[in-house]
């Protein structure tokens, strides 16, 4: 009867189990590059995941005549740029805090 009990309160849906799954997500947003700086001096970036798939600001064309300013795929991919952009310095403080927690908290 312990044992089940145990399983239970383990499984169980909380604020805390939110608040990671947010931060994981966000988390995966945020590693995700278009281009990562060239080591060799004079040669141009090299294409990383987001380049290949096409998932670039380069590849979109803003306007108030194009269409694809409403697109899903337009605002996501400025969504991602925003995230990499605006929440590269509070992720590193926001994970630090969410490991300490889990290590005292377990």
């Amino acid at each position: 009867p312990t044992f089940t009990l145990c399983i239970c309160q383990a499984m169980a849906f909380s604020l805390g189990s939110l608040f990671e799954a947010v931060l994981l997500c966000i988390n995966a947003v945020a590693v995700l590059q278009d281009y990562s700086p060239n080591l060799q001096p004079g040669q141009p970036p090299v294409p990383r995941f987001l380049a290949k798939m096409g998932w670039t600001t380069d590849n979109t064309r803003s306007g108030f005549d194009s269409g694809e300013a409403s697109s899903v795929k337009y605002k996501l991919i400025h969504l991602s740029k925003a995230v990499r952009t605006l929440l590269r310095v509070p992720l590193i403080g926001v994970n630090a805090l969410a490991v300490i927690y889990l290590i005292l908290m377990g």
